[in-house]
């Protein structure tokens, strides 16, 4: 499977690394990863807490470096649809991560409820970018933003960490774990926005009926 390769690659890549050169490494597909670049953000934090197994940087500094990694790259996404608007989706680099789909998807979901969907789009990851993007382009408060965002970090990143941290060189069961946990996240999350959507629909035919 050429993502279970691209995943392989980078995991290898960054097992080689130590120090200050594994932090920057981390840093920075951590933030390609938030650009919308088909990279496994997962396998990068895997990789994070692999190496602080290892004791080639610590397990404070991985999940640190995970946190600013993943909360810098979906910051710039929001900043990007707020400064520069829907000319962005026409940017030769966005074009093709920016279907009209997408694009229409991400606009209906913020508009229904914006804290929800800035939460789970960051358990997402053909959403996440869009998702963010967009959240810029409508004005998306962003203490709003940051803090559901961050909020949905703080239980993703550690678990990818401190998984990997803890199994140590089970690395075969990581990238199983990885595979299982995202559909099964995907599954969970689409259940409880339908319940949250469904609750706020019956609310409002509620109100109008009194």
């Amino acid at each position: 499977m050429e993502t279970d390769s691209i995943s392989g690659k980078i995991f290898a890549v960054i097992m080689g690394l130590s120090g200050f050169q594994a932090y920057a490494a981390i840093l920075a597909v951590l933030f390609a990863c938030g650009l919308g670049v088909p990279i496994p953000e997962d396998i990068t934090l895997f990789a994070a807490g692999f190496l602080a197994y290892k004791g080639r940087i610590t397990l404070t500094g991985a999940l640190i470096v995970g946190l600013i990694g993943v909360l810098v790259g979906d910051t710039f996404m929001y900043l990007i649809g707020r400064n520069f608007g829907r000319k962005v989706f026409g940017w030769p680099v966005f074009r093709k991560m920016f279907t009209p789909a997408r694009i229409t998807m991400a606009e209906e979901k913020i508009q229904t409820n914006a804290r929800i969907i800035c939460f789970t789009s960051r358990f997402i990851p053909g959403l996440r970018a869009p998702v963010f993007v967009t959240s810029g382009i409508l004005r998306v408060p962003f203490l709003v933003f940051i803090g559901m965002d961050g909020f949905a970090a703080l239980i993703s990143v550690p678990v990818w960490v401190l998984l990997a941290y803890y199994l140590g060189d089970k690395v075969e069961l990581l990238f199983e774990i990885a595979k299982n946990t995202k559909i099964g996240i995907v599954l969970v999350l689409l259940i409880l926005i339908g319940f949250y959507v469904g609750r706020k629909i019956r609310k409002k035919a509620r109100s109008k009926l009194l």
